[in-house]
């Protein structure tokens, strides 16, 4: 008993010092002789900032400083955590040193090992250190340097003569490249410095190397610009400004250009039968998106909800979308959008505008002049309330639109839609009976241009006025069964035709007077309407498994236009899950009166732990002669060791040719993720003649560290540049 209670003796004999030096030491045994207090077994050591154990223990109170041997566990503040063989700790600064640490902390995303380190208020120094963030006793990859800095304040490691070395398959520790300096975040916090640079090459424009700089002066906004070489084709700058101005809005602002040597320009024209060169030497484009929660809001406490988005781009060629990005995949129309609605609980108001390049006209005679713009549309929304009647429903939508161009017909619409619905329970509710009215007016003024393609002597105003009821009869119907669940809704409606004004079929084709050989279409703006009488049945159903799995989706709907005597398209969606892992999706809709089907789409889809596949065609026809057909595939197989295999390719068979595939071998591990991937691709370009084609053929590899990140390389072995002008 006197072993014991000994230490607790001496502990409350060392709480007088407490007050001042405020910490305490516990163990079995301990001594004391003027002023060194030397403990031994179970050392426990506490403060206000430590938590330690040791086997042994030396304070010495006069300098207010302790050493501790052998297996030293420390816990310093919140979330700093070290092992070490050896420990010296001044109280007095919080200086510190160690002999075999190992030390992480809960904010730190790696941990680090060294032979030597001290440690103060603002830097930890070490000797022969060693980083990583994986497994400790077998990493992936590490980092080892003769010596070391770590920013307590900042997070961040400054490294020395650092050495990277990874862990390589059948290879073991293999270093991979050294470095006189190296150094990285260890947290996630923003901050300015390099980011990851991103490599590669290609045949046609040599070696590329991207290296981005981010600046993060402060929380409100931060600038990453994207410098670029490509030797063998030129160079350029792109650059992203984000911000955030309010608690209720962000924004960014990108921009960029990129410049073709003269000597690649006449290589490409050289390549090309048509001695065609690419348009334009600079590559240039800006664009700026922003969004926002609340503006009239900070005017009023009334419950409103408000949105405003912004999303701008202005570009003179599809390059400077190639070249901003390998991995993105870009639509040739450009369009920027803006959007602004407020709304209460019975009312919406909404501005909308959009505004179109079409990148395959770049380049080709009238440019971006005849594509079609819709700037402004505006809308008001009287959302669905009672009338006179609790089962008595309606609404109003009035909406204008302007469609506008530099070259062609030009025109304004005006819209008014006003449904009016009535539901009554039958059979004791267990179905209901709908009737609707619905009102749809609406006026659209052509308007000649003094520039247009097309000769139209004087402004053309249609007025189109269309009134239909609709009937409905629909249910709701469930059942269990021994191995099954089923339920379904199925309903009938017909729809008569009432009042019709105006006339939607008309077309008319105008000969250019203007421009030798451009020919135009007078667009049709106005959106189709019930104008037939129809008899309408669909029915959507699902069955679930006894465990309560979804096995089977199901919708059908078919429609008979009563007045012609003719069946309306038929359209049927079936999803089939037969277990967990496989699943079957087919989508169509068949045209009774073209004997044919004008939208197909099936596909099928395996995924287990190990492997992945899926395969979908799509085929759609808009008419007699324009139609697309296309398959997707994909597929992945899980290997031992964190390894993938993946592969995808897209064929297009209206037009027989690959528009991309790719395979390669991924390792994804927590604490690092590397590939290898070859991909065959088509890109565009803008030449002198319009839009043209590009094959691009190449090898990508990534490489990421986590934390700091990583690297890509693109090599490309193959760029063939083929033209397809419009």
């Amino acid at each position: 008993m006197l072993r014991k209670v000994l230490p607790l003796t001496l502990a409350c004999c060392l709480n007088s010092f407490a007050d001042i030096q405020n910490v305490q030491l516990l163990a079995d045994n301990v001594s004391q002789e003027a002023g060194v207090i030397t403990a031994e077994k179970n050392v426990v050591v506490y403060s206000q900032t430590y938590l330690v154990t040791a086997d042994r223990a030396i304070y010495d109170q006069n300098n207010s400083i302790i050493e501790l041997f052998g297996n030293v566990n420390m816990m310093k503040g919140a979330g700093e955590i070290s092992r070490s063989s050896y420990a010296k700790i001044n109280l007095k600064n919080n200086e510190s040193s160690f002999e075999a640490l190992f030390m992480m902390d809960k904010e730190m995303e790696v941990w680090m090992k060294s032979d030597e380190s001290s440690s103060d208020d603002e830097y930890y120094r070490t000797k022969r250190a060693l980083v990583s963030s994986c497994n400790v006793q077998d990493p992936d990859w590490s980092i080892s340097s003769s010596s070391a800095m770590l920013n307590k304040e900042s997070k961040f490691l400054h490294m020395f003569n650092p050495v990277f070395t990874v862990d390589l398959p059948f290879v073991g520790d293999t270093p991979v490249f050294y470095l006189p300096y190296f150094g990285f975040p260890i947290d996630t916090t923003r901050r300015t410095g390099l980011l990851p640079p991103d490599m590669g090459y290609s045949a046609g424009e040599g070696v590329y190397f991207k290296q981005p700089v981010y600046f993060a002066p402060y929380n409100e906004w931060d600038l990453q610009l994207d410098p670029q070489i490509r030797t063998k084709r030129g160079a350029g700058l792109y650059g992203s400004f984000r911000f955030v101005d309010s608690p209720d809005s962000r924004g960014e602002f990108s921009f960029g250009a990129f410049r073709d040597r003269e000597s690649y320009r006449e290589r490409e024209a050289n390549k090309n039968t048509k001695e065609l060169s690419l348009k334009n030497k600079t590559h240039k484009g800006i664009s700026f998106e922003y969004e926002r929660d609340k503006l009239v809001k900070y005017l009023t406490d009334a419950p409103l909800q408000e949105g405003l988005w912004i999303n701008a781009t202005d570009l003179n060629d599809i390059d400077y979308l190639n070249l901003k990005g390998r991995e993105d995949d870009f639509d040739s129309l450009v369009t920027s959008k803006f959007n602004y609605f407020i709304a209460n609980e019975k009312h919406f108001l909404g501005a909308y505008a959009k505004y179109y390049i079409d990148t395959e006209k770049v380049g080709s005679r009238y440019e971006n002049k005849t594509t079609l713009q819709e700037l402004p549309s505006l809308q008001y929304h009287k959302f669905t309330d009672t009338l006179v009647l609790p089962n008595l429903l309606y609404s109003v939508d009035v909406q204008s639109h302007r469609y506008d161009r530099h070259i062609g017909v030009t025109a304004t619409q005006y819209e008014l839609n006003v449904p009016v619905s009535f539901h009554l329970p039958v059979f004791d509710e267990a179905a209901t009976f709908s009737f609707y009215e619905n009102f749809y007016a609406s006026r659209i003024d052509y308007n000649r241009k003094a520039i247009s393609a097309i000769d139209l002597s004087e402004d053309k105003s249609d007025i189109y006025v269309n009134n239909y009821h609709r009937l409905a009869l629909h249910t709701d119907l469930a059942k269990p069964y021994d191995d099954f669940f089923h339920a379904i809704n199925f309903g009938v409606e017909y729809i008569k035709k009432g009042y019709n004004r105006g006339d939607l079929s008309d077309e008319y084709i105008y000969s250019d007077t203007v421009y030798a050989g451009l020919k135009n279409q007078y667009e049709n703006f106005l959106a189709q309407e019930k104008t037939k009488d129809e008899f309408l049945a669909y029915a959507t159903q699902y069955f679930y498994n006894s465990e309560g799995r979804k096995i089977i989706r199901h919708t059908i709907s078919q429609g008979y236009y009563t007045g012609e005597d003719e069946y309306g398209n038929l359209k049927n969606t079936i999803a089939l899950y037969p277990n967990k892992n496989l699943s079957f999706y087919n989508k169509l809709e068949y045209s009774h009166v073209d004997n044919d089907f004008k939208k197909l789409q099936s596909g099928a889809r395996y995924s287990n732990d190990r492997f992945g596949a899926s395969i979908m065609h799509t085929m759609l026809k808009k008419g007699n002669s324009d139609k697309d057909s296309y398959l997707t595939s994909s597929t992945s197989i899980n290997l031992p060791r964190q390894y993938k295999i993946t592969g995808t390719w897209q064929y297009d068979l209206e037009r027989d040719y690959t528009k991309t595939w790719s395979v390669g071998v991924l390792h994804h591990r927590k604490c690092w993720n590397y590939g290898l991937i070859y991909k065959k691709d088509i890109e565009p370009v803008t030449t002198t003649d319009g839009s043209a084609t590009r094959k691009v053929n190449g090898f990508l590899f990534t490489v990421n560290f986590y934390p700091m990140g990583g690297i890509n390389y693109d090599f490309s072995v193959e760029s063939d540049p083929s033209t397809g002008s419009n």
